[in-house]
């Protein structure tokens, strides 16, 4: 426990601060960063972390993705040059397993790509959001709404937890645990709101912040699952001891990715949904 504590004040001395000036290149260098380590820690997952032939592309994507990002901050041209970009990589990755011989695995193949295709999304969603109008209300969001689930989860399924939610994924999850964590995911996200709306000038909307803060309490649970189905498979404990006491950075981030992610996409519907104004 105190490994934990000690690691997590570390970590909030340097991420806050980041996190702060994330409208700035610091932002795009924490995107980078987090990106190119959740290339090492997946592709050390799947045992494909010596294949330099694979992981290297990964790596210059880690890279373009945020600053293509941070010199356009246009949603469309980001969308349509990521969509490009996975495709080939899709292209590339399978080809080696082609001409692998038989040493590459193509279902290693597959979770590489397309785990590294929902993290890529996941911490660049992150990124682009703040780009955003009031997008360091948006960035704040991100953070509360899946911690609220994961936090409440565990302490509701601690002392009501009887029905398993999905135990041969992850044993200690109860439903009643996600039902505790749902409902003050969303309590935060619309405390939240009353926070942002009395001590500055925007103004919040408050039934988009309740489908804001059901959808990415859902999508962090969904997320988290997704991360400890790919751990189950492998037959690993954490993706890495980057965080001692924690695991590694996917570890820590896999229920927020999904939340930023989702996030995204209800910014992308077509009815002008946004909850800060």
């Amino acid at each position: 426990m105190k490994t934990r504590v000690i690691t997590g004040i570390v970590g909030l001395l340097v991420f806050v601060p980041l996190l702060v000036f994330s409208n700035t290149y610091a932002g795009c260098l924490m995107a980078q960063l987090l990106c190119l380590i959740s290339v090492y820690e997946l592709s050390g997952a799947v045992g494909l972390r010596k294949k330099w032939q694979m992981t290297i592309p990964l790596y210059l994507l880690s890279i373009g993705m945020p600053l293509l990002i941070f010199f356009e901050k246009t949603r469309g041209d980001f969308m349509k040059y990521a969509a490009l970009a996975f495709s080939l990589a899709a292209f590339y990755l399978l080809g080696c397993a082609v001409f692998s011989k038989g040493k590459i695995k193509i279902e290693d193949t597959g979770v590489l790509f397309t785990m590294q295709f929902y993290v890529f999304m996941g911490f660049n969603a992150m990124y682009m959001l703040r780009h955003m109008e009031n997008g360091g209300c948006l960035i704040a969001l991100l953070f509360i709404s899946p911690w609220a689930t994961d936090i409440f989860a565990y302490f509701t399924g601690r002392l009501f937890g009887k029905h398993k939610l999905i135990p041969d994924v992850s044993p200690k999850k109860t439903v009643e645990g996600a039902v505790g964590g749902f409902v003050m995911a969303i309590v935060l996200t619309v405390v939240y709101g009353l926070v942002v709306g009395a001590f500055t000038k925007v103004s919040p909307q408050y039934l988009q912040l309740v489908l804001a803060g059901a959808v990415m309490s859902v999508a962090s649970m969904v997320g988290d699952l997704i991360a400890s189905l790919v751990k189950r498979h492998y037959g690993i404990k954490d993706y890495s001891r980057m965080l001692p006491g924690h695991g590694g950075i996917l570890d820590r981030f896999d229920s927020i990715l999904a939340a930023s992610f989702i996030l995204l996409v209800l910014y992308e519907l077509p009815f002008g949904f946004s909850l800060f104004v």
